[in-house]
Parts: C-alpha cells; structure tokens; sequence
C-alpha cells in the first residue's frame, strides 16, 4: 500500500551485520627502510636510482662517497699490522724470560743440592772426623803420660840405689810434667770441639740448607712474578690486537657498506631528512648519519587498507574481524579483508577538533592484481551478526524531541508510536517494544 511518497511495509524478522564503514587508502604491508651501515657522519651519497624506480631484492640502489672510508681502511690495516707484531715480540720475550728464570731455578736447586751435601759432610764426615782427631790425641797424651811415669818410677828406684844421677831422675820428672799439660791441653781442646765447635758446625751445616732453601723459594717467586708480569703483557697486546682487528673489519664493512642494495622487491621512495631549512627528500651530495633511513621500499606485493577509527568505535572491533573493502576505482566491487592490527595510541582528527582516531590496518586476503597503492578505499567492519529479530527500515524511523517513533497504521487510521530500538544495521534497526510483527509501518521513498 503506498501513499504520497511514503509506502506501508511490515515489520519482519530480520538477521543483519552489525558494522563500522569508514574511509582510507591503500599502503604497503610492509616498509623497508635503508639506513647507513657505516659507522661516520662523513658518509655523502654520491650516486643514487631514480625515485619510483620498481628494484628487486638486491639491486644497487645507491652509493657512498669511499675515499675517506679508504684512508681510514688503510689506517687500520697499519694499526692492525704493528698490534700483531708486538703481540709476537712480546711472546718472544716472554717465552725468553721463562727460560732466563728456568734457568734461575735450576741454579738455585743445584746450590741446594750443594747444601745438603755440604752439610751432610759437616755432620757425618769432616765434623766427626775431627771429634775423631781430638779424641785420639787426647787419648795419645794420656799413653805418654803414663809411659813418662812409669819411666819416672822406675828412675826413682834406680836413683835409691845409685845407679843413676838425680839430674837424670829430674829430666824424667820433668817429662812427666811436660806430659801431663799435654793431657790437659787435649782434654781441653776436646771438650771445646763438643761444646763450642761441634755445635757452631751443625749450625752452620743448617743455615747451608736453609739458606739455599730460601734462595731456592725467593727465585721461584721472583720468577713466577716475572712470568705473570710478561704473561699480563702478553694479554694486553693480544687485546690490543683484537681490538685493532675489530677497528680493521669495522672498516672494511665501512667500505663494502658504500656500496647500498635494496633489502627487498618494490618501488623505492626517498625519506625526508631535517635540513638547515626544513625538511627535504634526500638527494646526492647529502651526508647520511649511521642508522638514519635516507630510502624506503616499499612491498607493493603486499597490500593493507589503512583507515582512521573513531573513538566511539575502536572497542567494537578487534584484530582477526571480517572486512569488505571497496576501491573508488571499482565500484560496486568488495574485495575481502580481515582486521589486522588496531594502533593502542589515538591521534587527532586533523579535519574534526577534539576528535580522536585510531589507526588500523585491514589486510585484503583476495586478488590484489589490479590494487595499487594510494588507491582511496571505502571498508565495512564487520562486527556483529543480529539474527532473527524484528526488524524495521532505517528510513522508517521518526526523530522527535530525543525520542523514536514510526508511523503506524492502526484500524483508526495512522498513529505516531513510540519504539525502542536496539543494534542499529546500515540499513536495518532492531526493534526492541512498541510493534509486533506484522505490524505496517510507513517507510519514505528513496
């Protein structure tokens, strides 16, 4: 039934999607950025492709200035070369002072050697020998005695009798007195050798051992010092070499790193660098710091969709969702996508203050043949499916006064009612009280 431009339709049970339509524009999945490599802020471009060029993976995409990453090549390569002469002089010299203080050692271990033989000579031969010598001429002092006293008794009784003068029984006395000092010098000088002398030999006997014990243990730690102080020298010029060796290979990449390729297949872009007077794409003569992106290649093989979502949305929708992508160049064509990532930080709306957006990427997972970046896109995210719930048209809804209200057509003609409504489609809105189904309801032409 229709009526002057409004026509009756009933209300139905209805299942519809539930999404966010927002516009973007078509950007590479994937950017690859090309930085220097070289660890200087001398690095000045002196060739570079043309800017739009399509490069494949390993293309020879730009060129540095060499001549100063060659003097400094050359510079380490000197540097490199004395580190590793002084690393073998001092191993030399170290290995000579090894056998120096070797031989040190073994000098001091024949001195000892020496000591204990002299010592043992002292406790077992000379010195007992000499005991020996004492003993035995106390002992023969003792003999004369005896014998010059036997001598004089025997005179003494031959003197009774006449038969001998008293001067000569006098010259026997005498050499019995002349013996008995002997004695007593013997006994004295043997009793000095084992009170005096004999404990002065053993003495000396141990101070000969210790001495050279001494000797032998101050050698060795003067060696071992020595050694340690040659070995500690040894290690500094092997670090000083690995360090030089490092400076070497860090230069040799400063010059193989002149030379710039493309890290994947795409069209190539130059970056915008900081000048003096603003920003600029990067151009030949520039100097490019290490890790500072002067290039990009873009992956135009793999393409996303990206677009701005409102604040009030971002928490309908989550990574992994379905999407439909339309193209401005395709009309009337959807391509499929799926949400790939929702950026955690808003930005402001540029066109709309006080608006916040959030970036998000939506993946096409069709044919992108005929897609090509820049491309402006219009997509639908899917968020929610309503199903089999009374449903009524978008356009059959009356606004008034902050309420809703259809128009609907009764047995006394056509009433204003008041509705409820809930999950709202692009064309589709749910119908939660205030008709039943069946119910004929205005809707507007379109």
């Amino acid at each position: 039934m229709e009526k002057g431009g409004e026509r009756f339709v009933p209300v139905e049970t209805k299942s519809f999607r539930l999404s966010i339509l927002e516009r973007g524009v078509v950007i590479p999945a994937k950017v690859s950025p090309v930085s220097s490599k070289i660890s200087s802020n001398q690095a000045k471009i002196v060739w570079l492709i043309k800017e739009g060029t399509r490069v494949k993976k390993g293309t020879l995409i730009a060129r540095f200035d060499t001549k100063p990453f060659l003097d400094k090549l050359l510079k380490a390569e000197q540097l490199s070369a004395d580190a590793e002469a002084t690393l073998h002089a001092t191993e030399k010299l170290l290995s000579l002072q090894k056998e120096e203080e070797n031989g040190k050692i073994e000098e001091a271990v024949r001195k000892l050697e020496i000591a204990k033989i002299q010592a043992n000579n002292i406790e077992n031969g000379t010195g007992p020998l000499k005991r020996k010598i004492f003993e035995q001429k106390f002992h023969q002092s003792e003999r004369v005695l005896a014998l010059d006293r036997n001598e004089l008794a025997d005179l003494d009784v031959l003197l009774k009798k006449g038969h001998i003068s008293v001067r000569e029984r006098d010259r026997s006395a005498e050499k019995v007195k002349t013996a008995e000092e002997q004695v007593q010098v013997a006994r004295a000088e043997l009793k000095n050798f084992n009170r005096y002398t004999w404990p002065k030999l053993l003495r000396e006997a141990e101070l000969l051992v210790t001495g050279a014990e001494s000797n032998l243990q101050r050698v060795r730690r003067t060696a071992d010092l020595q050694i340690q102080n040659w070995n500690a020298k040894v290690e500094k010029a092997r670090r000083a070499l690995v360090n030089r060796r490092k400076i070497l290979k860090k230069a040799q990449m400063d010059v193989v790193n002149c030379d710039i390729y493309s890290p994947t297949g795409g069209l190539l872009l130059y970056a915008e660098l900081p000048r003096e007077n603003g920003r600029r794409k990067i151009q030949i003569g520039d100097s490019v710091w290490e890790g500072q992106t002067f290039l990009k290649v873009p992956d135009t093989r793999d393409l996303v969709a990206e677009i701005r979502v409102r604040e009030i949305d971002v928490a309908k929708i989550g990574n992994g969702m379905e999407a439909e992508i339309e193209l401005d160049a395709f009309p009337g064509k959807l391509f499929p996508g799926r949400v790939e990532s929702i950026a955690s930080l808003a930005r402001e709306d540029r066109k709309h203050r006080g608006v916040r957006r959030f970036y998000t990427r939506i993946r096409f997972t069709g044919d992108t043949d005929k897609v090509h970046v820049g491309m402006s896109v219009t997509t639908r995210i899917i968020y929610r499916l309503v199903e089999a719930v009374p449903a009524i048209p978008q356009d059959a809804v009356v606004y008034h006064g902050g309420s809703t209200y259809v128009k609907r057509l009764g047995n006394e003609g056509v009433e204003l009612v008041p509705v409820s409504l809930g999950a709202r489609g692009e064309e589709w809105v749910e119908v939660m009280s205030g008709l039943q189904a069946g119910d004929k309801i205005f809707r507007r032409e379109e």
